[in-house]
């Protein structure tokens, strides 16, 4: 007779391979590399420059608030408390191992950031520009908005499958946009900058959700885990 498939054993078949889960991740590093390569030519530099100055044209009291708001909430500190605070909420729930998950998502991405900032370690845009004081010089790719989206991903890896996640990837694509505009409003970014955070911090955030599906494929108790969470997020 013939045993039915519950959701565990459908993930455990659909997982794909490795080579294959890690494709996209890798496809994304790579335009990253080369714009972060480019990002450092004083043409370049120039033209993304007068870009800046564009969006600062549109400079008013209240969406200087709005900025400086985003500057905040996503700061470094700010960042990790979130984290701690979403991981506790988590844990407190029975969720031991989401929590795990949604952290490294955020982390590898945040990380990922972190390494070509060190790499490229290209300066920010001239203090004249600036209206908020940055404590990190490099300036490729955004940390804010890598963050940003690091948080987004990981709150859509949670919601996947239940009614929250329609609303998740809305508002977050609505935050990352708000986000990217604001680094270059306050005069700390480039438009680059803010390209290649879209890119390497994505890819980082993959690589994590690709190595949980492969755990789920191989570990029938995180699949059940996985599957009772989602059932009681609907």
């Amino acid at each position: 007779m013939k045993q039915p498939q519950t959701a565990g054993h459908r993930e455990r078949a659909s997982a794909p391979s490795i080579f294959g889960a890690l494709r996209l991740p890798v496809l994304l590093l790579v335009p990253a590399a080369a714009l972060g390569t480019l990002s450092r030519a004083p043409g370049w530099t120039r033209t993304d420059l007068r870009l800046d100055e564009m969006v600062q044209t549109v400079r008013t009291p209240w969406l200087t608030v709005i900025a400086r708001g985003l500057d905040l909430a996503f700061s470094t500190m700010a960042a990790i408390c979130l984290i701690a605070l979403l991981a506790a909420v988590l844990i407190a729930v029975g969720r031991g191992r989401t929590a795990v998950v949604t952290a490294s998502v955020i982390a590898a991405g945040w990380g990922a950031n972190s390494i070509f900032k060190a790499v490229v370690a290209r300066p920010r845009p001239p203090l004249d520009h600036q209206l908020v004081l940055q404590y990190g010089h490099d300036s490729y790719p955004s940390g804010h908005v890598s963050i940003t989206v690091s948080m987004v991903m990981a709150l859509g890896v949670l919601a996947y499958g239940s009614r929250w996640f329609r609303p998740v990837v809305i508002v977050g694509v609505v935050l990352v946009t708000a986000q990217a505009l604001a680094r270059l409003y306050l005069g700390v970014h480039y438009p680059s900058d803010v390209i290649g955070s879209l890119l390497v911090a994505p890819a980082g955030a993959l690589t994590v959700i690709a190595l949980w599906r492969r755990c789920l494929a191989r570990s029938p108790g995180d699949g059940q885990e996985h599957s009772a969470a989602t059932e009681g997020s609907r």
